[in-house]
């Protein structure tokens, strides 16, 4: 009886989270739209006098947020590099970038304007409202209007769920993006074989001086970038005293006029964010001058976008907190496979394992639970590609394919998964008959797959 009421009040619960298409449970493209996502800040550090600097701020500021957060950016992007510590490595080198994101932090007080966007706050007048929080937990308008600072009991449970499961979930990334140019290097190796051939022509014969002059013409066929990133995580804080602070001190209902209290909000210091750790990784990619329709500017958009992926990747494996929900977003008829809209742009290999978890809310406090439910691993050969610029990568293959020539499974090039998926195939090792719609995923134990 116990498992049949939690049961039903996680579909409860589900039905106003996970609000989807009548006939599928997705959108259009496949991707299930309406669920509880992290929100993310993201933050570039710039190197002005660093080789292709300009391109790397350019890229970084087009590039879309990943899809599994929330888009919480402010206006107020990028901060500029002590030049001086950039000259140094290792320790050095972080604590100069820990000063200079502290400095940005608390200069421009990035915690309070991460607060003022969530209640959507207007600056000429101070006046908060709840239309972001309503949108992004999927509240009833009735649930989500709070026009005065006496909040009622009931606007108090749901600030606590929204605080919990949205506002306390807000994060801040800081990229340290450094330059590799893969053209530069192609030309520089190709030059050299072409030396060898000669060489090599005059002791042992015209042959080999012939294959250094294939294997250089096959080396300058190709380009691309390399960028290097160290990433440094922030979770915004938001507990019971900051939100009872807040509360008291700063809230102005929309359509009221309180000059002290504009005045308390724009001068506050209450408002923090918790340094969590950080992460070096890389995102390259390669291009076949014969195949590839990329501009420099598009490859460079697509290396950034793939790095900052793997960080945030990476960031996942280190940090649980900052691992994302994902529901479910099909359950095969014979209930052995699930399909979920995740693939290598998360870090999905052959090796990873995810725990389905069923959201239920406590009656006792209103908020949302998670109780795991069952395991799955994904399906060889069918984990899609997802990766910003992957269709673009299999077109190549296509055309390269048609032409004769193999792509060789490097620097991106390789065809770890499928880009024309809409979503990754996961046999259900542990639970089959407990996942239910609504039911979402999250990573377990992620092993890095070693390349060949």
């Amino acid at each position: 009886m116990k498992k049949a009421i939690i049961l039903l009040t996680a579909l409860f619960v589900c039905a106003g989270l996970f609000a989807q298409d009548a006939k599928s449970g997705k959108d259009t493209t496949g991707v299930l739209m309406k669920y509880r996502r992290s929100s993310l800040y993201s933050v570039l550090i710039e190197h002005p006098t660093f080789p292709y600097a300009q391109a790397i701020d350019s890229a970084f500021l087009v590039m879309p947020i990943p899809d599994k957060f929330n888009d919480h950016n402010l206006p107020l992007r990028t901060l500029v590099s002590n030049a001086e510590k950039m000259k140094k490595g290792g320790k050095a080198k972080e604590a100069g970038n820990m000063a200079d994101i502290d400095a940005f932090i608390a200069t421009n007080k990035i915690p309070r304007d991460l607060i003022g966007k969530w209640f959507n706050r207007n600056p000429q007048t101070g006046a908060f409202d709840m239309k972001l929080i309503q949108d992004r937990g999927f509240y009833d308008a009735s649930a989500a209007d709070i026009s005065a600072a006496e909040a009622s009991t009931r606007n108090i449970a749901m600030l606590g769920d929204a605080g919990e499961e949205l506002i306390g979930k807000t994060f801040m990334i800081v990229n340290d993006i450094t330059f590799v140019d893969k053209g530069e290097q192609s030309a520089k190796a190709a030059t050299g074989l072409k030396v060898f051939g000669a060489l090599a022509g005059a002791v042992f014969g015209s042959g080999v001086s012939d294959l250094g002059d294939a294997a250089a013409a096959a080396i300058n066929e190709i380009d691309g970038f390399t960028v290097n990133i160290t990433t440094y995580l922030y979770r915004l804080v938001w507990n019971d005293e900051v939100m009872g602070t807040f509360y008291k001190m700063y809230w102005i209902g929309d359509g009221y006029l309180d000059d002290s209290k504009k005045a308390a909000f724009e001068n506050s210091d209450v408002f923090s964010l918790d340094y969590i750790g950080a992460t070096t990784t890389s995102g390259s990619i390669t291009t076949s001058k014969s195949f590839s329709k990329l501009s420099k500017d598009q490859q460079m958009l697509k290396a950034v976008t793939r790095a900052v992926d793997n960080a945030i990747v990476q960031l996942q494996r280190s940090y649980d907190e900052f691992k994302v929900n994902v529901p479910i977003g099909a359950i095969s008829a014979d209930g052995k496979t699930v399909e979920v809209p995740i693939g290598l742009k998360e870090g999905v290999n052959e090796k990873s394992r995810y725990d389905v978890l069923l959201p239920s809310k406590d009656p006792d406090t209103g908020k949302v639970k998670y109780q795991k439910v069952a395991e799955l691993k994904p399906v060889k050969d069918k984990i899609w590609d997802n990766r910003f610029g992957a269709l673009e990568d299999a077109e190549m293959r296509a055309a390269a394919k048609a032409a004769g020539q193999e792509m060789k499974a490097e620097e991106g090039l390789e065809a770890e998964g499928n880009a024309y998926l809409t979503s990754t195939t996961f046999d259900i090792v542990i639970g089959a008959g407990k996942i239910f719609p609504g039911c979402v995923v999250k990573e377990s134990t992620i092993k890095a797959q070693k390349k060949k």
